[in-house]
């Protein structure tokens, strides 16, 4: 009799230990991707909990060029269930609120930023913000940065995305030629100054290109590190 008892009290512990193993979020997540997507250059980054019990979200990052763009992949507390690409809602809510920032990798080279409008100009530190005139976010952005005082000085380049916003180029000339208009005064007459600032305005679409710049408001920091999402 005491033998059973012994029994059914190792096949109790047994029992409990497999209920209560722990699923691998992560390689869930990596057989997924392997099975079901071509990706090949990711990293998982971490398992976060989120606001219901049921599920966890698993950070990926897959690199895209020179960035690294962070997805979410849902994955049920069983690991069972898999859901990509999508939020999980309960009760009308979304599960998991952290804001994800793409990491865009750093330049090597040194932007130009002479005669371009500048905003808090007594920053310690200099940042470079490429924009579209045509770009809603992007003059969201400056409006905020019109009675900013921060750390920053922020240097303004053009990227105009013709392909979405035709005439922006033509936009971003004639914005920097009135800049350079009321401070420049060595430059003479309108023709020379819409000469300059043509130049200087391909010479920031270059730059961009070079950086790799898709989309705009982009932002290159002091050190290089490019970033989306600043102001």
């Amino acid at each position: 009799m005491k033998k059973i008892v012994l029994w059914i009290l190792v096949l109790m512990i047994v029992c409990a230990d497999i209920s209560c193993a722990k699923t691998d979020y992560k390689k869930v997540v990596t057989d997924f991707i392997t099975a079901s997507t071509p990706i090949k250059d990711y990293t998982i980054r971490e398992v976060d909990p989120t606001s219901s019990p049921n599920w966890r979200a698993v950070i990926v990052y897959i690199k895209q060029g020179r960035a690294n763009m962070p997805n979410i992949v849902f994955v049920s507390s069983d690991g069972l269930s898999i859901v990509p690409n999508s939020m999980v809602f309960v009760n009308n809510k979304p599960i998991f609120t952290k804001k994800l920032e793409p990491e865009l990798g750093k330049i090597d080279f040194q932007l130009s930023g002479k005669d371009r409008l500048v905003y808090n100009p007594s920053g310690n530190k200099t940042i470079y913000m490429f924009t579209d005139p045509d770009c809603p976010f992007c003059n969201r952005a400056k409006e905020k940065l019109r009675n900013y005082n921060g750390e920053y000085k922020v240097v303004v380049k053009w990227f105009p995305l013709e392909q979405i916003h035709p005439g922006a180029t033509k936009k971003a000339i004639s914005e920097q030629a009135e800049w350079l208009k009321n401070n420049r005064k060595d430059l003479g007459n309108e023709k020379a100054i819409f000469k300059e600032a043509e130049q200087m305005v391909n010479e920031d679409i270059m730059e961009g290109k070079k950086a790799q710049i898709e989309g705009v408001p982009t932002y290159v920091m002091d050190d290089g590190t490019v970033k989306q999402g600043l102001f």
